[in-house]
């Protein structure tokens, strides 16, 4: 199995970074999704209790459903409220995990690729420069003859 992706492996606090982002934008994604679903069932539910909480004459069977229906609307209640607590929870460490990653990434990491960068830039230009210098007397003797 190929991966589409490249997952960046090159440093460990790039990959912090990176996969904490990854989790911080699911678990957003997926309180918009618990509170859509949640909605949506609330207003499948809500009308037909309301409707037999202000009914006069509730046979037992419909009482049987009123109860059963606002059961399941606290239930929905408290799921909700789980859900969003357990997920903003992990969007708050994904927050700060994507900010130690990033930090450390931008403090320690980047630092020392920038310095081999520059160097590798200054051996490059001594290199040029030292081929010129051989190049150079060459050609003058070229001219000569």
């Amino acid at each position: 199995m190929e991966s589409k992706i490249p997952l960046p492996t090159d440093n460990i606090y790039k990959f912090y970074a990176l996969f904490a982002l990854f989790v911080f934008i699911f678990s957003i994604g997926a309180i918009l999704y618990i509170n859509q679903t949640h909605n949506d069932r609330v207003l499948l539910l809500y009308p037909e209790l309301e409707a037999l909480k202000h009914s006069q004459e509730l046979s037992p069977r419909d009482q049987t459903r009123r109860d059963l229906l606002q059961t399941l609307f606290e239930v929905q209640k408290s799921d909700l409220k789980f859900y969003k607590s357990a997920l903003g929870l992990l969007s708050g460490i994904a927050f700060w995990g994507m900010m130690f990653g990033f930090w450390r990434w931008h403090r320690e990491v980047q630092p020392r690729i920038d310095e081999a960068n520059r160097i590798q830039l200054e051996i490059a230009k001594l290199q040029l420069t030292k081929l010129q210098a051989e190049i150079a007397p060459r050609e003058g003797d070229v001219d000569r003859v």
